[in-house]
């Protein structure tokens, strides 16, 4: 039997079986066969929409299709990550996710399972979250702001946060409760509004991504006490972390990450990790993210999973603990 023969009868027993040579493992390697969509939860201008824009072009010369950027705003980003949970898992369709898909479930009932729903392409960076105060408040470092608040039982310490449910907020909780200091939150409808009654006195504490605080810093119309993540912020290694202001495992940053619907085929997750791993690490990709304050360390799609899970069982905890209660 000479071998052309023998690797035909081999082909026929493997298509007949079922095996290795699948339609379904011919159609993954044509993969994309037409134009991504990657859906933003929020806004357009807003970080996450800002960095799936970046991306986007990148991953499209990789990839060789186009990559759409689509909006799908609402409900603190239930809505845009409740879509690409059902959507197709063919790798057509994307989420530029951030930390509230695992914040929303801590706090309330959400349309998506986030440990379930998604199967995680890449983690890409993070904003620190950091805590700061209005210079009326002698404090210049988060010792001296808890010694402040216990030293005043009869005055009511509030913080401020971008809305409720919020890693700020729950930030705020943390230390709360870590603390042991009576401080009340104060809920805002977006990040920008509390920064503006941080810097006016009306509300002088307040947890705030770092890139919405820094510039009001460096003019010293606020005074940051610690970055709430587990190492120094690389863009002013003078401010100390929570942890070593003496809170342990105080880590609340907003990250940002790549996800497809859970069932996507392992190779397409594959080659996305590796298409958008080289479109964060292009010069002029990470220099624009650089100079609005994101930290950019991409991770695989195994890390990220991790990551996103010991995250969500992290604010459960917080918010059991203190006794959270937001409306969906």
């Amino acid at each position: 039997m000479n071998v052309r023969h023998s690797l035909r009868i081999w082909l026929g027993a493997a298509l007949c079986a079922g095996g290795a040579v699948s339609p379904a493992a011919f159609a993954q390697t044509e993969y994309p066969t037409r134009p991504i969509s990657i859906v933003s939860p929020f806004a357009a201008g807003g970080t996450s929409d800002l960095v799936a824009r970046l991306i986007a072009p990148k991953l499209s010369a990789t990839l060789g299709k186009p990559v759409i950027v689509e909006n799908r705003a609402g409900a603190a980003g239930n809505i845009g990550a409740s879509f690409v949970a059902r959507a197709k898992p063919d790798g057509h369709t994307l989420l530029l996710g951030n930390n509230v898909l695992v914040t929303n479930p801590a706090t309330q009932p959400v349309p998506y399972d986030a440990e379930r729903d998604f199967a995680p392409i890449a983690l890409l960076g993070a904003i620190p979250i950091a805590l700061a105060v209005h210079p009326s408040i002698p404090a210049n470092t988060v010792a001296d702001l808890v010694k402040i608040v216990k030293a005043s039982p009869s005055r009511t310490f509030g913080y401020s946060s971008c809305g409720a449910g919020t890693a700020q907020h729950l930030a705020g909780e943390m230390l709360k409760n870590q603390a042991n200091i009576p401080l009340v939150h104060i809920a805002y409808k977006g990040c920008s509004l509390a920064v503006v009654d941080g810097i006016s006195g009306q509300v002088p504490i307040m947890f705030n991504a770092i890139s919405n605080l820094m510039p009001y810093a460096q003019s010293g119309q606020i005074k940051i006490l610690a970055v709430a993540s587990s190492a120094r912020f690389s863009g002013d290694k003078q401010v100390q972390t929570m942890a070593e202001a003496g809170f342990t495992n105080f880590d609340a940053e907003v990250w940002f990450g790549l996800l497809a619907p859970a069932g996507t085929p392992p190779d397409v997750v594959a080659r996305l990790q590796t298409a958008v791993t080289d479109a964060m690490n292009a010069p002029d990709v990470k220099a624009k993210l650089d100079s609005l304050y994101f930290e950019t360390r991409v991770r695989d799609g195994a890390f990220f999973k991790t990551y996103l899970v010991d995250d969500l069982n992290k604010w459960k905890a917080v918010v059991k603990e203190a006794k959270i209660e937001v409306a969906p």
